[in-house]
């Protein structure tokens, strides 16, 4: 059956993109394309020697989907896991790694959560106010250190435009769907400023296979930016972002294993904020800068017989240098000091007390090469040493190299190092029947990767492929039973022996097949194993993607096709009897996405979307429903430029 419904999706979306146009969503690895956090410094995509893709604001615009996770299922080697409908937790797994393995940053700011065992939940991070998406794959941690283990993703808000400008819109749709949003922005010669806010708000679906009870979403996020040039050498920029989230989910059922109706709730506030300044120096060679972020976390979860609270803070000071040595060869160094604060409250029983405050602080050093050997040749090399307050501390490197072969072909390589630091969960504990491992070490990974790019029919089209292999050393069990803990055995976590394994293709292509006319296409095949050989759970051997645009009526109409597969995968059921952990299998699925908007005035603009337009019905954590085919409506008013 698997191989039957890949097949056919593929199919469908073969023959369809014989018949209709489309509009390029991204770039992978190619020329023009600026990325921020493939170096210390922004560097053009082909030169990075990294895979890398940017999703631009008008693909953003053309999907409309609410939740930017549902948007990054089309990216090569990344996979979603959302544990039910719209503000369920959402994880994103990179090239088969662990969820805390990819580094977020929101606007320059580390936005992953040490109140979530370090992962960024991406329930709560709209599709809204984003002027582009950055992901790049592969070990960064020479770079951005813990968390960078298998990749980077960098969100860019909306920055200040020429003059006045800005929108308005309202959408309404099925489940009491109610998305309301403005923004608006600002610009002259030496400041920019942004300001946006958006509010979604629905009963949603129901997370269980019983019982009829929605379990709704609430979020409501505002953002804003600006950018000022003091001088002609110096600028300051800052962000400050707030989101208001809470959604209901339903709790395990003990008799069972499986979810069940439940007046369960969690309320989520995040704050984010950055200040920096640049200097530069003699005619421009030489570039200083300093920052201060903040992530700010609140998780307050309440289940009908228990309440538990976490919090994080993490502050990140940063100072960097810049000297271009010669033309095409540049030496950054840069230095990085993080306090990260972890906080939880609970109901202490005769089982335990989860109440904790916990710190750790760490050091960074960080230094970088870039250089245009040739004028076909370029390299990035880095190298990181972090001083740890609570382990050992670790150092990284990364190499990768970007050769143009031809006019229309390039060859690019990297071979790097990763870590991500134990959790405060997983070091400290945080429920009844666990006793967390203050004697943890990181774990770490090696990867390489070898990829061509190529472009054909008068660049048309692009066609990208990946190969990659990671091994990771001291992988983190979360879930391991102890027989020696407690009177009758404990769970704890370990760092487990011998290493986990992940290779895999990465192919993508986008195709210019008329003017107006696009289709981008991806498709990652991913082989992942743990240290005893079995497949890693809820990571699928295949997944694929197929985007078809179309700009018509002279630019005033677009109508969009999504389609993600997702192939079959393992996952874990934790039934009341023994074995008490089994070993279950997920079906495959295909979501269909359709969307269309028209340009009714200059200023004026209507649109429409059919989210899981075949009504599959599929799981992506076992037990917890994932929701049905919705339709949604709006309108959008434009303002200024």
């Amino acid at each position: 059956m698997n191989t039957f419904r890949f097949r056919h999706a593929a199919l469908v979306c073969a023959v369809t993109a014989g018949l209709q146009p489309g509009h390029s969503f991204s770039q992978d690895d190619t020329l023009e394309t600026v990325v921020v956090r493939a170096a210390r410094e922004p560097i053009d995509a082909a030169a990075s020697g990294s895979s890398v893709t940017v999703l631009e604001e008008d693909y953003l615009a053309q999907r409309q989907t609410a939740a930017l996770a549902e948007i990054l299922r089309a990216v090569p080697g990344a996979a979603i896991s959302r544990a039910g409908p719209l503000g369920a937790q959402s994880q994103l797994r990179m090239r088969g790694a662990e969820a805390n393995h990819t580094l977020v940053f929101i606007d320059g700011i580390r936005a992953n959560d040490p109140a979530q065992n370090g992962e960024f939940n991406f329930a709560h991070l709209l599709n809204a106010d984003i002027e582009a998406v950055e992901i790049i794959r592969g070990p960064q941690s020479a770079l951005w250190g813990s968390d960078a283990l298998a990749g980077v993703i960098n969100v860019r808000t909306r920055r200040g435009g020429d003059g006045l400008g800005g929108n308005l819109y309202a959408e309404g749709g099925e489940n009491s769907w109610q998305n309301l949003g403005a923004n608006a922005r600002y610009g002259n010669e030496r400041l920019r400023a942004a300001f946006g806010i958006a509010s979604v708000e629905t009963d949603g679906d129901n997370i269980s296979r019983s019982g009829g009870e929605d379990d709704g979403y609430e979020n409501t996020t505002a953002n804003g930016t600006f950018d000022w040039s003091a001088t002609e050498n110096l600028s300051l920029e800052g962000s400050l972002r707030y989101v208001d989230a809470s959604n209901d989910y339903d709790e395990v059922d003990f008799s069972t294993g499986l979810p069940a109706d439940s007046n369960s709730e969690t309320d989520t506030e995040q704050l984010y904020g950055r200040l920096g300044a640049t200097l530069s120096t003699l005619d421009g060679r030489w570039r200083h800068s300093a920052s201060i972020a903040l992530t700010d976390t609140d998780n307050d979860n309440r289940g009908e017989f228990s309440r538990t609270e976490t919090q994080g803070e993490v502050v990140v000071y940063t100072l960097q240098t810049s000297f271009d040595l010669a033309d095409g060869h540049t030496l950054t160094g840069a230095y990085e000091r993080w306090e990260e604060d972890f906080k939880q409250r609970g109901v202490a029983t005769d089982f335990g007390d989860p109440n904790r405050d916990e710190d750790i602080d760490t050091d960074s050093f960080i230094v970088e090469y870039r250089g245009q050997l040739t004028d076909t040749l370029s390299v990035l090399a880095s190298a990181r040493h972090d001083d740890n307050s609570d382990f050992d501390d670790k150092t990284t490197g990364r190499v990768s190299a970007a050769w143009q072969v031809a006019d229309a072909t390039t060859l690019r390589g990297a071979l790097g190092t990763g870590i991500k630091n134990p959790t405060f969960t997983e070091r400290f504990g945080f429920f009844t029947n666990f006793v967390g491992n203050p004697d943890l070490e990181p774990e770490e990974s090696t990867g390489w990767e070898f990829g061509v790019d190529q472009r054909l029919l008068d660049d048309r089209l692009q066609l990208s492929a990946t190969w990659f292999d990671e091994e990771l050393e001291d992988e983190i069990n979360g879930f391991f039973f102890d027989p020696n803990l407690g009177d009758f055995g404990d769970f704890t976590a370990i760092n487990e022996d011998g290493e986990s394994e992940r290779q895999g293709l990465e192919l993508s292509a986008s195709w210019l097949l008329l003017d107006g006319l696009t289709l981008n296409a991806a498709y990652t095949w991913l082989d992942s194993e743990d240290p005893d050989g079995e497949e890693e759970i809820r990571r699928a051997e295949h997944i694929a993607s197929a985007n078809l645009n179309w700009d018509f009526f002279a630019g005033r109409a677009n109508l969009n096709l999504q389609v993600d597969y997702n192939g079959e995968q393992d996952d874990f059921f934790f039934p009341p009897t023994p074995p008490f952990q089994e070993r279950v299998e997920l079906d495959d699925f295909t979501l269909v996405t359709l969307t269309g908007s028209y340009q009714l005035l200059n200023n004026l603009q209507l649109y429409a979307r059919i989210e899981n337009a075949t009504d599959e019905d599929y799981e992506e954590i076992f037990g917890f429903v994932a929701p049905g085919r919705t339709a949604i409506a709006g309108v959008r008013y434009s303002f200024g430029r």
